[in-house]
């Protein structure tokens, strides 16, 4: 199982397939070639040329078009890339047989109906049978990250419900605790009520599958403030984000383990920076966190929260995500880009 899974994690069974494929193909035409150094080049020349549409196929082809249902525009598309890789394998293949052309009783796809049984037809159909598996794999993900998202769903659910103590009953505590503050103690006061803010939106508005990114950067914008009275003058603290980050959702509570992870992980000696930047650019979100840290961190650095994010990253934008986390001796940057 280990030496299987090692193959599949190598991507060793897309080599041994192809060399299968090529050793069938050596076999089966060696006698319609004149000597074996060009039935081993037209051999490669299949190969090459059939292995590249299929990977085009369905690595461009398929996501960039069939999954964004424009149905037209694929068949086009795939009509085209097999009609221009059997026009490249005709003139290359005839350009290998050239130096045998006194040897060769019988000139492969010499007329119009031999290069589309033997070019153009096998290359549409291989291609397509490919395509066809590419799609019913993906499907198979999908269902399966669909389950594992709802069985997530259903877990965090019931998480909430069992942390849900009296919410109304919390809310009116910290009231009358506002009110107990001095009315000159405004810093206090403040404070108080950006607190109330974070956990009216943990408990009230992140019960969806998206939130606007305001209210999201909001959010953050109140958990930093806190932060600032926290940790003092001592910490250089910079929360920016361009005026094109707006007018789009994401899932709810996905970039405040980055920030929490930020401060948890500070040095405890000398002076501290913790850089928050937010960009959006052509259809992209991008987010980055870059702070100091301690030279040695403890163990296990990141916790379960990174992990939890990491897995709803994965749940939720699969595909359409990028996590880049670099640890320098003395600096922690996180960069998570959304196609959003």
């Amino acid at each position: 199982m280990n030496f299987l899974k090692k193959i599949y994690n190598w991507r060793l069974h897309h080599i041994l397939f192809w060399a299968a494929f090529f050793v069938v193909w050596i076999t089966l035409r060696i006698d319609d070639y004149p000597d074996l150094t060009p039935t081993v080049l037209a051999g490669l020349l299949k190969v090459l040329s059939l292995a590249g549409a299929v990977y085009f196929t369905n690595y461009v082809l398929i996501p960039k078009y069939l999954y964004t249902r424009r149905y037209i525009a694929f068949f086009l598309s795939f009509t085209a890339l097999v009609a221009v890789t059997g026009f490249a394998v005709i003139k290359v293949l005839n350009l290998i047989l050239r130096p045998y052309a006194s040897t060769i009783t019988h000139w492969p796809n010499a007329t119009l109906n031999s290069q589309l049984y033997d070019v153009y037809i096998p290359l549409f159909f291989m291609v397509g049978a490919a395509a066809g598996i590419k799609f019913y794999i993906d499907q198979l993900r999908t269902l399966h990250r669909l389950q594992g998202a709802l069985r997530a769903g259903a877990e965090q659910e019931l998480q909430f419900l069992r942390s849900q103590i009296n919410p109304h009953s919390l809310f009116n505590s910290l009231n009358t605790i506002y009110f107990l503050i001095d009315k000159d103690n405004r810093e206090a006061r403040d404070t108080l009520m950006q607190f109330s803010g974070l956990l009216r939106y943990q408990l009230y508005e992140c019960n969806t599958e998206r939130v606007d990114i305001a209210r999201e950067i909001q959010y953050l914008r109140s958990y930093v403030a806190i932060q600032r009275l926290r940790h003092g003058e001592q910490y250089d603290i910079v929360f920016e984000h361009s005026p094109g980050v707006k007018d789009f959702a994401i899932a709810p509570l996905l970039l405040i383990p980055f920030v929490e992870n930020a401060f948890k992980h500070v040095s405890h000696h000398g002076a501290n920076s913790i850089h928050i930047i937010m960009e959006r650019h052509d259809g992209e979100f991008r987010f980055r966190v870059h702070n100091t840290r301690e030279p040695k961190p403890a163990a296990g650095n990141g916790g379960i929260g990174l992990a939890n994010v990491k897995r709803r990253l994965e749940l939720l934008y699969n595909g359409k995500h990028s996590l880049v986390i670099r640890t320098e001796p003395d600096t922690y940057s996180v960069t998570l880009t959304l196609q959003v």
